[in-house]
C-alpha cells in the first residue's frame, strides 16, 4: 500500500528504502580498481622487473600517495626508489616520509625472504618423507 504524498505510514506498514551510497561505494571501488590496473599496466610497459611492480603494490597498500615515474616509484612528492628497489634506492629530504618508506621496503624485502625460506623448506618436506619411507 502506497500513502499519498505528505502522509504517515500505519503502524504495521511494510516500508523498504534504497539507498544511493551503495551505487556511490562501488564506483569508487571501480574507479580505485582501475587506477590501480592502469598502474601496473604502465610498470609493465616500462619494463619494471617483478620485484619493483611487487615493491609497488607494497608500499601501495600502506601510502595511497603512491606512483610511478617512467621506472621510478615516487612516494607521497618527496621519496623517490630508483632501480633495483633495494632501502639504499630510497632518496628524499630525510625525515619522517623517508624513513618510513625505508622501513616498509625494509619490511617487503624480509617478508619476500622469509616466504622464499618457507616455500623452500615445504618443497624439501616431501622429499625427506620418502627417504624415510
Amino acid at each position: 500500500m502506497v500513502a499519498p504524498w505528505g502522509e504517515y505510514f500505519s503502524d504495521g506498514s511494510q516500508v523498504s528504502c534504497q539507498m544511493c551510497q551503495e551505487q556511490r561505494k562501488l564506483a569508487s571501488k571501480a574507479r580505485t580498481e582501475k587506477e590501480e590496473k592502469l598502474s601496473q599496466a604502465y610498470a609493465i610497459s616500462a619494463g619494471v622487473s617483478l620485484e619493483g611492480q611487487q615493491l609497488f603494490q607494497t608500499i601501495h597498500k600502506t601510502i595511497n600517495d603512491c606512483k610511478w615515474q617512467e621506472k621510478n616509484i615516487v612516494v607521497m612528492e618527496g621519496v623517490v626508489i630508483t632501480a633495483p628497489y633495494q632501502v639504499e634506492n630510497c632518496k628524499g629530504k630525510e625525515g619522517s616520509a623517508l624513513s618510513h618508506v625505508r622501513k616498509i621496503v625494509e619490511k617487503h624485502f624480509r617478508d619476500v625472504e622469509s616466504q622464499k625460506i618457507l616455500q623452500c623448506s615445504q618443497a624439501q618436506q616431501p622429499q625427506k618423507e620418502a627417504a624415510l619411507s
